[in-house]
């Protein structure tokens, strides 16, 4: 049966079951038969069942192909089974999928047991590494765009230059097999300078209302082109000429006018990433910038113009003395300062020394070479306070060392307000969940304290009967303020509907859980609320257990919650143990 190793030869080992079973790796053992339609899962400990989203008895009698899916790499999967069947362990690397279809970047390592003879089953050990690919291909994006601006500053004014320089830049960062810079000229574009296997292209000529260069003009959005030979809007005769199989499209924009397109493509079907479409977007805005310049001043170089100026987030990078280095032009217009009179200067003197000290320890983690992301609240010169999503991204050198790191600043307010209630303005279950994922992630990880207080004004329908809905809802603004004023700086108030709210206490045992619980419960019950006087709560508290789903902590809490209601409401009742 899955998720007993009844089945396997080391079933009277009790210890090493629930070794297996304590770990964090997902571990999956199947029989040797390697032919269609084995091999089949026998074993699945629990870390397993949670990172695919599979029961126990929804695996029983299936195989690992139910974690295959269109991009698991096929070829990796033949070399894996020839491996297999020479009785060698295979290592390898791959995306796979959830039951519930989200995919995630697989890392797993198959040895047969026993390994000194003819295997009767294949133990394989995976890891979920989808954020470390992530990060990986973040700092890999942000070097390609500083590649490029240098490049683009190294390119000089002369026109045909820069061309010729931004279509070995397309060839460079996206790896493709030609590139090249159409501009929109007498009605047709134009191939005003290319690279690679596009090189002899150059004075190429193509209807703008008949191909797909044109379509990306006209519509100013990028195009991913999978393969020409499906795609209608290609001009499939110049496309064939020129090996134009796959390719990826960007407008070039500056002052709202669109002058051209960036083109990069390859001689074979889907030959480029998301990734690279995404590189190629944000490079697309400075180089668009870099070709108009040259094109309208043809002698006039603006140096402050750098690769990411053009995009809507404070984008820097800071010296280990924590000095700013390089700004992008988000800077100069949020502090409202020229470029020169912030490189070189210490962060604490550009943002102020209050809002500087929030911020130091996590800039300092960034110089001992962790990434960091967090939110926080920033200051704006004008006196607004805005919420922001912060990302530092160390940079190290040849020897390892840290020599700085990228700051990434993006002003999160919308999204802020889609995560509030409109008439509480606590966090709604959206931006609650978010909270919850985190402190839960966090509480997993480091093995921290994590509890839950789930509260219900009592007999909250008949003052709404009695006094109408406008007083209801002065009476849940009124609790809402009356509860954030109450609780501490670290814990986190939301309404969780209706007239229920949730409050998520991050690094709280049960018992002090319990005692803010009673706190609340009295102060509200004391408290004189207008039209109706005295409101009371009933609570339910929980604490997060070792290996208890989110899921399961919630419905603790609200099953104690209500207990509390049943047991004559005004009170606070501590949720049972998971069962």
């Amino acid at each position: 049966m899955v998720g007993s190793l009844l089945s396997a030869p080391f079933a009277d080992n009790d210890l090493l079951e629930a070794s297996i079973e304590a770990i964090s790796d997902a571990v999956l053992i199947t029989d040797a038969q390697l032919d269609h339609p084995g091999p089949f899962i026998v074993y699945a400990n629990h870390a397993f069942c949670q990172l695919t989203g599979y029961t126990p008895s929804e695996l029983e009698g299936c195989t690992p192909r139910i974690l295959q899916g269109p991009e698991t790499d096929r070829e990796l999967l033949r070399t894996m089974k020839s491996q297999l069947r020479s009785a060698q362990t295979f290592n390898g690397e791959t995306v796979n999928y959830r039951k519930d279809g989200t995919a995630f970047r697989m890392q797993w390592s198959i040895r047969p047991y026993p390994s000194d003879a003819e295997p009767e089953y294949y133990i394989a050990v995976q890891r979920d590494v989808s954020s470390l690919r992530d990060l990986e291909q973040h700092r890999r994006q942000l070097q390609r765009l500083v590649d490029i601006q240098t490049q683009v500053g190294n390119a000089g004014l002369d026109l045909q230059s820069l061309r010729e320089q931004i279509a070995e830049i397309g060839l460079v960062v996206t790896g493709a097999d030609g590139a090249a810079v159409e501009e929109a000229i007498d009605g047709e574009m134009v191939y005003t300078a290319a690279a690679g296997g596009a090189e002899s292209s150059v004075g190429m000529r193509l209807p703008i209302a008949g191909s797909l260069s044109g379509a990306c003009y006209r519509a100013r959005e990028p195009i991913h082109c999978r393969d020409t030979h499906i795609e209608p809007r290609v001009a499939r005769e110049a496309a064939d000429r020129v090996g134009f199989r796959s390719g990826l499209l960007v407008p070039l924009i500056y002052a709202d006018e669109c002058f051209g397109v960036f083109k990069v493509y390859a001689g074979r079907i889907d030959a480029f990433s998301a990734s690279d479409m995404e590189v190629l977007s944000m490079a697309s805005q400075v180089l668009a910038s870099s070709l108009a310049n040259a094109r309208r001043f043809k002698g006039e170089r603006d140096r402050r113009r750098l690769l990411v100026d053009s995009l809507p987030i404070l984008i820097a990078f800071i010296d280990p003395q924590l000095r700013y280095r390089e700004i992008n032009a988000t800077y100069t217009r949020w502090y409202d300062l020229p470029a020169d009179q912030i490189i070189g200067r210490p962060v604490a003197d550009i943002m102020g020394e209050a809002a500087f000290a929030n911020i130091e320890p996590y800039m300092l983690a960034a110089l001992s070479g962790q990434h960091v992301a967090f939110e926080s609240l920033f200051p704006h010169p004008s006196g607004r306070i805005i919420p922001v999503a912060v990302d530092y991204t160390p940079l190290r050198g040849n020897q390892g060392e840290v020599q700085g790191f990228y700051a990434m600043v993006r002003d999160v307010s919308d999204r802020k307000r889609a995560e509030r209630d409109p008439l509480t303005d606590t966090l709604n279950r959206r931006g609650f969940d978010d909270q919850l994922e985190l402190a839960f992630a966090t509480a997993r990880r480091y093995e921290r304290p994590l509890a839950l207080i789930f509260l219900d004004l009592d007999h909250f329908k008949s003052i709404n009967d009695r006094y109408g809905h406008t007083v209801g809802d002065d009476v849940l603004c009124a609790v809402a303020r009356d509860l954030c004023a109450a609780v501490r700086d670290s814990d986190i108030v939301s309404r969780w509907g209706g007239e229920e709210f949730v409050i998520l206490a991050p690094e709280t045992p049960l018992i002090e859980a319990e005692q803010l619980a009673n706190r609340l419960c009295r102060m509200l019950a004391e408290q004189h609320y207008s039209f109706v006087g005295q409101v009371t709560a009933s609570f339910g508290v929980a604490e997060l257990t070792p290996k208890e789903s989110k899921s399961d902590f919630i419905r603790r809490a609200d099953q104690a919650l209500y207990a509390a209601k049943t047991a004559g409401r005004n009170r606070v009742e501590r949720a049972r143990g998971p069962e």
